[in-house]
Order: C-alpha cells, then structure tokens, then sequence
C-alpha cells in the first residue's frame, strides 16, 4: 500500500493501515470544538519527536501567538520545535512583513515565523513561501488552518476553487504530506467551497455529539488505504488526542 507517515496520534494509525499515504493530502473537517487544530498540530508534533520529520504550520485564521499558547496548555512546545529549526509558522493572519522581504533571505526561515500581508495575499505567493520554508528545513507534513479564512483573505470569490486546487497539487508534486482543515456550515456539509473534498486523497471528520457526551472520528475517504467507514470516538488527553480501540466504537 505504500510508503506510510504515522501521525503518532494514539489509537488512530492502526485505522489506516500504520499511516497517511506518503505524499498525499487530507482533508480534516468538523465544526467549531471538534479538535480540528488539535490534530493537526499533534501530527507535527509527533513527526517531529518521534520521526524526525520537520514541518510546516500554516495559520491562515488564528493568531499565532494563541495556537502557541493553547497547544502548549496540552504540553505540545511548539516554540521548542521552532527554536530547533524543526517547525517553521507561516501566519498570514497578522500585517507586519511583505512576502518580497523575506522570500530572498533563506537564511532567515529556519525557526522563524513569517507573516503575509493579507492584502497582498494570493495563493501563488502561499506556495511559493510554504515550498521555499519547506525546503529550508527539510519538511516532509504541512498544516494549513483553516480553509474557510479564504474567503476573507482571497477578494474575488471565483479565484477560490483554482486557489484551492493549485495549493493541493503543487504541495503533493514535492512530496508534502499535508493535512488541511476545513469546516462545513453544519453537521451535513463537509466543507465550505464544495471542492476540497474531490481534489484531496483522503477526508476525516470530526464530530461532537453531545447528548452522548462524544467526540467521534470518521474516515470518509482515504485513497491506497483499507479503513471502517464507521465512526470512532475519541478524546482529549494530557498530549493532545487519543483515540479509542475500535471495539469501543460507537455508531
């Protein structure tokens, strides 16, 4: 089935046969309090300290400076892995520094947080930084949260489906495992453009169903790979999540 990049998120490889397909992108989606951002940063951090895997953070709605300090509450450092020269956080929800002033000072993108100016924000510039970052520090996983930002950050409307299926295509050329976050407008939709979801090789849902008191994962769609379409629970643990054995599913 191909080569595999374990998340290191307990409980969740064994559901898709050890790992994310090498080179793909996945589509994680779910509503406001899933986990989404939980997930994704958690898959950094274990590629980081358990596989030696630099990546990528790519922050197009929250602040940095609160992903830093709501992650590290779960004991996750992301300034650690920073200050390493593992991690590098493209943020483009601040204003403080134009792309053409860093993109040819390579020897300033280890460890560093860079900033787009939204209003110079396009997705041909977002790529450029995040294949010029990646290759800077040798980065194999990407995260970009969340998608929904586009909208306020890209001006014509129609230019967001081709955005969307460039930023996909370009990232799995160069062999980026990357996950993306999305959200629906409700529990039905799975994403906001209506496209994310056919151009991506796998989507994973998050739910919270809270008359159970539940958080639940499904795997929708994950290409080359053998996984139930039933859903899973899962919770929140000192590290991030933990996923149930499937013997404790609920459906």
């Amino acid at each position: 089935m191909g080569d595999r990049v374990p998340t290191g998120i307990p409980g969740f490889d064994e559901l898709i046969c050890g790992g994310l397909p090498r080179g793909r992108s996945v589509l994680l989606s779910g509503t406001c309090g899933t986990g989404k951002t939980t997930f994704a940063v958690q898959f950094l951090d274990q590629g980081i300290r358990q596989y030696s895997e630099p990546g990528i953070l790519v922050t197009l709605e929250q602040d940095k400076d609160e992903i830093l300090n709501d992650m590290l509450s779960i004991n996750i450092d992301l300034k650690a892995h920073q200050d390493a020269g593992h991690l590098i956080i493209i943020d483009t929800s601040l204003s403080k520094v134009g792309i053409n002033q860093y993109m040819g000072s390579a020897q300033n993108l280890t460890g560093s947080t860079l900033s787009l100016i939204p209003g110079e924000f396009n997705v041909d510039n977002l790529v450029a930084l995040i294949l010029k970052a990646a290759d800077k520090i040798d980065a194999k996983r990407v995260v970009i949260d969340s998608l929904p930002a586009l909208d306020y950050l890209i001006e014509n409307k129609s230019d967001i489906r081709r955005a969307l299926i460039h930023l996909n295509y370009e990232l799995k050329d160069q062999g980026l495992t990357t996950i993306i976050l999305t959200e629906g407008k409700d529990e039905e939709t799975i994403s906001a453009h209506s496209v994310e979801e056919y151009i991506t090789d796998g989507v994973i849902i998050l739910r919270i169903n809270e008359a159970l008191d539940t958080r639940t994962l499904k795997i929708r769609k994950m290409r080359v790979t053998k996984h139930t379409l039933k859903p899973t629970t899962f919770e929140f643990t000192d590290g991030g999540i933990t996923v149930k054995s499937p013997k404790k599913n609920v459906d």
